[in-house]
């Protein structure tokens, strides 16, 4: 597969580009992303779908500025799509062939029900593992929904429900919530009942929107919307809120000024459909179509699914910035074998365990942009990148645990603003010190044959080496508990 590639996503409401970069076989990142209001779709529904000529020539103008970044970014590679405007459009042809003959990019229309599995494929591949769930994706033209079970897409559907539809057929000619609420209801209708669902995951800029509102509202402690769960009954009245309020409302409600026009339109599809479907827990998906149509090409002999045991933002991150993968394998190795001889003394539940082995890998990427405090480069790098395949309870846990893998333990007062997704103290600092004691037993880089045994309130490190730098480092360090560490 191509080193750069370039996925276009030219929706009602939106043409969006995004630019992923290969690191490894499977492994990639984000390197740009661009974003243009064409609104392909204003005018079209008031006559029957027909794209009108000031939203072609903007739509056209952005394709061809997003041809130039593709070039100065030297894609080898466009995938472009576009969905309901175009898919409802009787005049799509002849922009797609202009398009195509003077700007050379292949737009290529896709059906609803394949735009509901792009998103479903981005949405599994890049949240934490999922089992079951629905996804919604709420578009200017469309929505599209895509039932999983047991970590499988298994159906999609889509409807002719969209933000943008909404406002110009009901919104802007003042028509009541009644009379819009059954034009959804009649479409949500077509929703089967076996799409019902406890987790519901949100795509699409309607729902990540509502996402960031409620994470100012409650202060939560991170900025990343991807991964962002919540309850969605203790939210339902700001849902509401916003489906009635004016464009003064909406503003004092968070919303931004660039959604004033499509968030009412957005919430009240929302509203409906999660009436249908009566789920509980919302989880937010900063993946989505462009995501999934990539993912679709890249694992196209794999099921579109990664591996299990793969994660992207982790295998990513040791790409571009692992300085002695070998070493941090071997510290992850120790950590472990530490977190079990010691586990009568430290009591920490098993799954912690993976958190402690990530946060081994990773513990000194920060190097690659300087030596000095590449703790806290590495915490940085970790609290604002590691989103793909991590929740954030993971991804706190792991970034604290590398910033404080020196000399010190984690005190309260350094935890009080992530508190709600971390552990509690004692946990974070038996952990944080198991990591820093793997670390010191590999002082020397020699990556040495290794045993633990715990008895009498002492730690005994067998090794064939003589350890002369650990042993300087293990005095340092300061333990969680009261007990004796022997080096022999």
């Amino acid at each position: 597969m191509s080193k750069r590639t370039a996925i276009i996503d030219i929706g009602s409401n939106s043409a969006r580009m995004a630019i992923f970069e290969k690191s490894s076989r499977f492994a990639f990142h984000l390197i740009n992303e661009t974003k243009s209001r064409v609104r392909i779709g204003e005018g079209a529904y008031n006559f029957d779908g027909v794209l009108q000529e000031p939203a072609l020539k903007r739509a056209f103008t952005a394709l061809e500025e997003f041809g130039h970044i593709i070039k100065g970014l030297k894609c080898n590679k466009v995938l472009c799509i576009a969905t309901s405007a175009l898919r409802d459009a009787p005049n799509a042809n002849a922009f797609i062939n202009q398009v195509h003959h003077e700007l050379n990019i292949n737009i290529k229309i896709i059906e609803g029900t394949k735009e509901a599995y792009y998103g479903a494929v981005g949405a599994l591949n890049y949240l934490k593992e999922i089992h079951d769930a629905v996804t919604i994706d709420i578009g200017g033209g469309s929505t599209e929904l895509a039932k999983i079970e047991n970590g499988l897409i298994v159906e999609t559907i889509s409807l002719n429900i969209g933000t943008v539809r909404l406002k110009e057929l009901f919104f802007d000619k003042k028509i009541p919530l009644e009379k819009i609420r059954a034009f959804i209801n009649e479409a949500i209708e077509k929703i089967p009942e076996r799409f019902t669902c406890n987790d519901m995951i949100g795509i699409g800029g309607t729902l990540r929107s509502l996402s960031k509102i409620i994470m100012e509202r409650t202060n939560y402690p991170l900025k990343t919307v991807h991964g962002f769960e919540y309850e969605i009954a203790s939210h339902t009245s700001l849902v509401n809120a916003i489906v009635s309020s004016d464009v003064l409302g909406l503003k004092n409600l968070g919303v931004r000024k660039d959604r004033f026009d499509t968030m009412r339109e957005g919430c009240i599809i929302f509203q409906s459909i999660l009436q249908k479907l009566s789920s509980k827990t919302m989880i937010t998906s900063g993946a989505g179509i462009r995501e999934g149509a990539y993912l679709c090409d890249l694992l196209r002999s794999h099921h579109h699914k990664f591996s299990s045991d793969f994660k992207l933002s982790l295998r990513s991150f040791k790409d571009r910035f692992s300085l002695m993968e070998e070493d941090n394998l071997y510290i992850k190795r120790v950590s472990h074998l530490l977190f079990d001889t010691l586990s009568p003394l430290h009591g920490i539940p098993e799954n912690f365990k993976y958190e402690l082995g990530v946060a081994a890998e990773l513990h000194n990427i920060g190097t690659k942009l300087g030596f000095y405090q590449n703790h806290l480069h590495s915490f940085y790098f970790i609290l604002n990148n590691l989103n793909y395949g991590f929740s954030h309870e993971q991804k706190i846990l792991i970034a604290m645990l590398i910033k404080y893998h020196v000399n010190k333990l984690p005190a309260q007062e350094d935890m009080t603003l992530y508190k709600t997704l971390l552990p509690d103290m004692q946990t974070v600092q038996w952990l944080s010190f198991i990591l820093s004691l793997a670390k010191a037993i590999n002082s020397d880089m020699r990556r040495s044959k290794i045993a633990f045994s715990y008895q009498n309130h002492t730690l005994t490190i067998q090794a064939e080496k003589r350890l002369f730098l650990a042993r300087e480092q293990i005095k340092q360090l300061i333990k969680p508990a009261s007990f004796a560490i022997i080096i022999k």
